[in-house]
């Protein structure tokens, strides 16, 4: 019987958690997450780190020019990508690689995936990369189990290799509110 390997996923911002746990008025659920896939539950083994971003952060980040700025060369790329991705021609998009010592263009991130080739397989001198952004088609926010199933979705055509994902060190909600109260230092 085969049976899929499992990957953790640990997210480490506050920010994430206070809006799940909505820990304040304006404390949404989230439309990003920054987390890190694992190996093994402890996280002592990281495997990849990712990006996740919704069309409403998208839309966002395209108004405010947050992500990258009008100048840069990879802009319209990154525009055509943002229309094709909210006119559904694709389901998702990387737009960032990460390498050690190596800073790849956006046509490069996004090359393998016309050839089916993974993302641990796309490599520059002399390393893959270790953390992606991805944009998603998805309208709805990014709560645990919508991300963890956006990761076991791509965890093939981005590793080659299909995998379930698991959330690992989850804080309480009541954790989430005092993280919450000493950082804007209010009470109860």
């Amino acid at each position: 019987m085969n049976v899929k390997p499992e990957k953790f996923l640990f997210i480490q911002d506050w920010n994430y958690w206070w809006g799940v746990y909505h820990c304040a008025d304006g404390w949404d659920t989230p439309d990003a997450a920054e987390f890190i896939l694992a190996d093994d539950e402890a996280g002592e083994n990281p495997f990849f780190r990712l990006d996740f971003y919704n069309l409403p952060a998208l839309d966002r980040i395209v108004q405010e020019g947050e992500f990258m700025e009008p100048v840069n060369p990879d802009y319209p790329i990154f525009l055509k990508q943002a229309e094709q991705l909210k006119a559904g021609e694709h389901d998702w998009f990387v737009g960032a690689l990460y390498y050690p010592r190596f800073s790849p263009d956006l046509s490069f991130c996004n090359a393998p995936f016309e050839s089916n080739v993974p993302l641990t397989k796309l490599t520059s001198p002399p390393m893959a990369p270790y953390y992606a952004v991805i944009f998603l088609r998805e309208e709805h926010p990014l709560p645990p189990e919508i991300l963890t199933a956006w990761v076991e979705r791509l965890s093939q055509p981005l590793f080659g290799s299909s995998f379930f994902c698991r959330l690992a060190r989850v804080p309480t909600r009541q954790k989430a509110l005092e993280s919450y109260a000493e950082e804007f230092h209010c009470c109860d």
